[in-house]
């Protein structure tokens, strides 16, 4: 069967997801210039503060399923790596009710990030691209999980969707939280959208006013921001 996946009309979408994970990291690099150099903010006046509050709320969301997938993960599991690895598999805790909610999580936090933004066009054009990248990934993902291990994810794959969740099927993490992995492996995550927040905020403001109010907290802000980010990386590395 799991000869059969990878040799199915899929291959070369699993080709593509197998170029894409491993460049997964970068990839978004290009669209983002592409929205800053042809997608202006747009002022929605008093409604500003009001978008900017829920673009919040929906990447802290978004990161918050990333936390529930990294936290309860085994080691070997739901990694950075540039090469796919599973060492175990993830099917309890929140695998128990979506096979994929680390994609979920980025999704939302990306999708916040422009609701921030201020530009329905840019939402748009950055979801879908997000979208696809992740579905031509998840192709190559269970590809390999099932050359790897065959019976074990088959009923996992039948049971558990993809990307729309079913609490039904929850069941309890295996693991206990790990507070220690979510300090070192989502540093680099959580650091990105608190600093993209702040820089997309002062930008609004240049490109509105003309100028940035209370420069200084923004500058505080990012100031402590990459110093707790270093912190964690000489701890991490030590």
């Amino acid at each position: 069967m799991a000869k059969l996946f990878r040799e199915s009309k899929t291959s070369f979408k699993i080709k593509i997801g197998d170029f894409l994970f491993k460049h997964r990291s970068f990839t978004p690099i290009p669209l983002i210039i592409i929205v800053i150099l042809f997608f202006k903010p747009i002022d929605y006046g008093k409604n500003n503060l009001i978008l900017n509050l829920c673009g919040f709320f929906i990447s802290i969301i978004g990161e918050f399923i990333r936390v529930l997938g990294i936290g309860f993960s085994f080691s070997g599991t739901s990694g950075r790596e540039n090469y796919l690895r599973a060492d175990n598999l993830n099917m309890t805790g929140i695998y128990s009710i979506v096979r994929n909610p680390l994609y979920i999580g980025n999704v939302l936090i990306y999708s916040g990030m422009l609701v921030v933004f201020s530009n329905l066009f840019a939402i748009l054009i950055f979801d879908i691209f997000i979208i696809l990248q992740y579905y031509f990934i998840i192709l190559s993902e269970e590809g390999y999980l099932m050359e790897k291990y065959g019976k074990d994810i088959d009923l996992y794959f039948k049971n558990v969707s993809r990307i729309v969740p079913n609490f039904k099927n929850y069941k309890k993490p295996i693991l206990k939280f790990s507070l220690k992995k979510i300090i070192f492996n989502e540093n680099d995550s959580i650091f990105n959208i608190l600093m993209m927040l702040v820089l997309i905020l002062a930008y609004k403001q240049t490109t509105f006013y003309g100028s940035i109010d209370n420069l200084r907290i923004y500058v505080i802000t990012g100031i402590l921001l990459i110093f707790v980010y270093a912190i964690i990386k000489i701890l991490k590395k030590h």
